[in-house]
């Protein structure tokens, strides 16, 4: 460790010498001073790292210096470039730092980020970066290695068969990580000029770019093991190292742009640990052949790339020297778009925060809001009080101003005035002196009591100037609260444009496949929404687009028989609107054949033949799991698993679809998913005695109504909205819980809904003011009620489920849900006080089945193993029994057992609720004599069918 720390100092002084040095020199003999200094520093390094043995700080100087002493006499200015961009210091910086922080392992991702730079005039070896880091981690007396890198020999050599899609086993972490992060925009700006090249687009200096990028991207999975990424861009690497111009009609073209999408698609199911390409062999043999037929037809090839340094002369070709010898002022500003790579943002002004920084931040600034909110209530109450005081205060006042009345009253009926004591002693008085005493003393109380109230007003009125300067400073929180939120949320934001590339290149392939033409145009690529949302449009957006190519967009023979443009067109927008986003995907394809889909669907089942449907519903039988209209099963369609799923990962982002489509003439889907779903407005309603929240933006308009308004015609109540008439239904009743019937005499407030195929009017008892909550996570309980999307915490500390309103409507059109209009009669038919004994040794377990089993009438008992059950039975009737399996002490299947022998409650109907649904424990249970079995999580359409099966099983015995 002395020897790594005299070297470090070695390294920190070459750093601050070329810091030092003045990268500005104008005159020749100050530039070959500047140069030659840069390299007797380099040489101290090299005389240094040889002598403290490390070979790998040896090489990578050595390496440096060989460049510097080629361009000393041809190009010394290159040398001053270098220094002034900080690449011939900074890498030395952080091997210092490597050096002295033995225990922190961060400064070798940033070092092989430095080395692997753009900014050299040629790129390191990978060898050369595996040696430097190794031999850095190995002076910190590490046992992990890094991976070996896959060389060139080894990467021409291999077959397609042997490389894996993976990285090294033994990788480091933060090589892994750093790797991860850089080369995702190294492939998209690489995939990005190829497709360029391809079209016959692309600039000499976009040409070289392309060739330098996929050998960066070949030499950075070379040293984290990804061979397949490597042997792929090597061939990518190979080919446009030759002049390609006049290949790319004749095929070449066709072959860099599948190459290009491929090369996206590896490093995605690298990410997603999925398995090669289909394409991946046939492209590798594609360009195999295209490099042999080149280097056949071509006597003299000349490469695009610069990596070839080893003696760089006045004579040498423009292609070689550095860009800014070789480029313009004038090309620089034409080339200048087109040639900046996409990559990572290496300012300064940028942090790279880890995601569980971010979500930790947001679940703190909604414990913020939370608190805020609860203290702009206390607030209020205090607010309330301190008019109530006010009111308490004049109140007083007016009875002392009846007192002094009084007293004035008093002083009247006296025989003369009262002057003073004296003049009430006098003589020839007829006013007794004990009662003067006491009218004074009154007069003196009743004054003291006068400035007492005058007090108390003044301290009234400051502490009420105190409460609303409190309340002041409470809503410039609450604004603070809110910018801080939104500030947090916008780290979570990634703009639409991130995902494009995916997009037209999931086009690309389909139509490869299909052998069709498209174009896709994507409008509002700018806008940013939430990662969690962008994440979860991903899937459906690409199964959208394969179908709008596979199912829509017809073939060029079919489109030119129709008088269409041989290339279909498809329009993908985005839109914020409010705290909406809206997702409209667009083609000029054939569109929906209604009557083919209402076939298709009676043919399977789905639609009775009877059954009259709109166009409009006919068309939203294709949202029907396995449903096709396909005949035949291809790579892209004809399995039956299709837009269901694209309704299922809208619904789970709390969105509606709806769908347009007229015959011939093309197809519109349209998506509306909220911005966030972690935070949001709601309205706060109450129901059946409950509290519940309702997003804002899933209510189209609060509507009064009075009396004279709304019919009632004995069975619905109507009202009029926009021309239509609406029946008025109770929220309780879609819940499920009993409610009395509003009083129609009088006026009332209304929620207006709208869902994907109608317009809803909803009933509350009451509907308190808006607010924002957050919306805490239920799982893994979620999905036991219908439509409950959360819980939020209110200002009283109270929590109040949040409704996803949307999709409990969705339920209902489909017939998943009934609404009971009659429900409050039909429970009365139900035992009320029936015992339903629940068993379970998890709390929150016992706490769900009751809150479940209450609402449906019931009441609950609880007991957390066997053991207390049995006592529970042996004290009380219990109708029905709720037991989980496993538990301490007396599992469920040994309570079972001793009910069965129990010849008072053997018949006794036990229902088993648990996470075991393998065949071995149902027939355990059976044997045992348990009646039924259920998995958890268990709904609560499920539970209530059960319950009400085995009492009914009950009062038939």
């Amino acid at each position: 460790m002395n020897s790594a720390s005299t070297l470090a100092d070695v390294l920190e002084d070459v750093a601050l010498q070329l810091s030092s040095l003045n990268p500005l020199a104008e005159s020749p003999e100050d530039i070959a001073a500047t140069a030659a200094n840069v390299i007797a520093e380099y040489q101290r390094i090299s005389a240094a790292t040889d002598q403290a043995g490390m070979d790998g700080i040896h090489q990578t100087a050595e390496w440096i210096q060989g460049m510097l002493a080629s361009f000393q006499q041809s190009l010394p200015e290159a040398i001053l470039e270098l220094l002034q961009g900080g690449q011939l210091f900074g890498w030395i910086e952080l091997t210092a730092a490597a050096l002295r922080e033995p225990e922190d392992h961060s400064h070798l991702p940033a070092i092989a980020a430095e080395l692997t730079s753009d900014a050299w005039p040629e790129p390191s070896a990978p060898e050369m970066l595996e040696n430097l880091l190794i031999s850095l981690r190995v002076s910190t007396q590490q046992p992990e290695v890094i991976a070996p890198s896959v060389t060139d020999a080894e990467i021409t050599s291999s077959k397609p068969e042997q490389n894996s899609l993976t990285w090294a086993a033994d990788i480091h972490p933060e090589l892994l990580e750093a790797y991860l992060q850089e080369t995702p925009g190294q492939i998209t700006e690489t995939s990005r000029l190829i497709h360029l090249i391809s079209q016959g687009d692309s600039t000499p200096e976009q040409r070289r770019h392309a060739a330098r990028l996929a050998h960066t991207v070949k030499g950075a999975s070379g040293v984290v093991g990804v061979k397949a990424i490597a042997s792929f861009t090597h061939r990518l690497e190979d080919i446009l190292e030759f002049d390609i111009a006049k290949h790319l009609p004749n095929g070449l073209g066709k072959t860099l742009a599948a190459a290009a999408d491929c090369l996206e698609t590896l490093f995605e199911h690298l990410q997603e640990h999925k398995p090669l390409p289909e394409e991946y062999a046939l492209l590798l043999a594609e360009m195999d052949e295209w490099e042999q037929r080149i280097t056949t037809t071509e006597q003299q090839p000349e490469p695009f790339d610069s990596t070839d340094n080893t003696a760089l002369l006045p004579s040498l070709d423009l292609i070689d020297l550095p860009d800014f010898i070789t480029r313009s002022s004038t090309t620089k500003e034409l080339d200048e778009e087109d040639a900046t790579p996409v990559e990572l943002p290496q300012s300064s002004n940028y942090l790279s925060v880890p995601m569980e920084t971010v979500q930790r931040l947001l679940n703190l600034a909604g414990e913020l809001i939370t608190s805020t909110s609860q203290i702009a209530e206390q607030t209020q109450h205090t607010l309330a009080f301190g008019k109530q005081l006010q009111q308490q205060d004049d109140h007083v006042r007016q009875m002392l101003e009846t007192l002094s009345e009084a007293i004035e009253q008093q002083s009247s009926n006296l025989n003369h005035p009262i002057l003073t004591p004296k003049v009430a002693t006098t003589p020839n008085t007829d006013f007794d002196q004990l009662e003067l005493e006491a009218y004074n003393d009154l007069y003196s109380a009743s004054n003291l009591l006068t400035e007492s109230i005058a007090d108390n007003r003044e301290l009234t009125r400051n502490l009420q100037q105190q409460i609303r300067q409190i309340s002041d400073q409470v809503y410039q929180q609450q604004r603070l609260q809110r910018q801080l939120s939104e500030t947090i949320l916008r780290t979570r934001l990634v703009p639409i444009k991130s995902i494009v590339t995916r997009m037209e290149r999931t086009v690309r392939e389909t139509c490869r496949r299909t052998d069709k033409l498209a174009n896709i145009n994507i409008i509002g690529q700018n806008l940013q929404i939430d990662t969690d949302i962008l994440q979860g449009l991903i899937p459906p957006l690409l199964h959208m687009l394969r179908n709008a190519v596979d199912h829509g967009i017809e073939t060029p023979d079919a489109r030119e028989t129709a008088g269409k443009p041989v290339e279909g067109n498809i329009t993908l927008s985005f839109e914020q609107k409010g705290n909406q986003i809206h997702l409209t995907l667009q083609d000029d394809g054939q569109g929906l054949d209604a009557e083919r889909i209402r076939s298709r669907a009676i043919e399977r089942g789905l639609l009775k033949p009877d059954a009259m449907l709109s166009e409009e519903d006919t068309q939203r039988l294709i949202l029907q799991p396995g449903f096709t209209t396909r005949d035949q099963v291809s790579d892209i369609s004809g399995r039956g698993v299709g837009m269901d799923v694209v309704q299922t990962a809208v619904e789970n982002l709390q969105g509606l679809l709806h769908i347009r489509s007229k015959l011939g003439q093309g197809t519109t889907l349209h998506i509306q998913v909220p911005l966030t779903l972690i935070a949001t407005n709601a309205l706060l309603v109450r129901t059946s005695n409950n509290l519940i929240a309702i997003p804002s933006n899933t209510i189209q308009q609060l509507l009064y109504v009075s009396a004279d308004e709304h019919t009632f015609d004995g069975t619905s109540w109507q009202i009029q909205y926009q021309d239509h008439s609406l029946e008025v239904l109770a929220l309780s009743h879609l819940l499920g819980w009993q409610t009395d019937p509003p009083d129609l005499s009088k006026g009332h407030s209304l929620l207006i809904v709208e869902s994907e195929q109608k317009t809803y009017a909803f009933h509350v008892e009451e509907i308190l003011q808006p607010r924002d909550i957050v919306v805490k996570n239920l799982l893994p309980w979620l999905n036991l009620t219908q439509g409950i999307s959360g819980a939020c915490i209110l200002a009283n500390g109270a929590v109040a489920p949040v409704l996803d309103l949307l999709r409990m409507l969705r339920n209902l059109e489909s017939g998943l849900l009934t609404l009971n209009k009659n429900h409050t009669s039909q429970v009365k038919k139900t035992p009320q006080r029936v015992h339903i004994l629940i068993v379970d040794d998890s709390l929150s377990n016992r706490k769900s089945l009751s809150l479940m089993v209450e609402q449906m009438g019931y009441q609950a008992i609880t007991a957390i193993d066997g053991l207390e059950a049995l006592q529970h039975l042996n004290e009380r009737p219990i109708a029905i029994v709720l037991t989980d399996l496993e538990m301490p002490r007396m599992n469920g299947l040994e309570m079972t057992q001793a009910i069965r022998i129990w010849p008072e409650k053997r018949h006794l109907p036990i229902i088993m609720i648990t996470s075991r649904s393998t065949k071995k424990h149902q027939q355990m249970a059976e044997q045992v004599g348990v009646d039924a079995y259920l998995t958890k999580p268990v709904d609560y359409d499920t539970l209530n069918a059960q319950l009400y099966k085995w009492l009914k099983t009950q009062l038939a015995a």
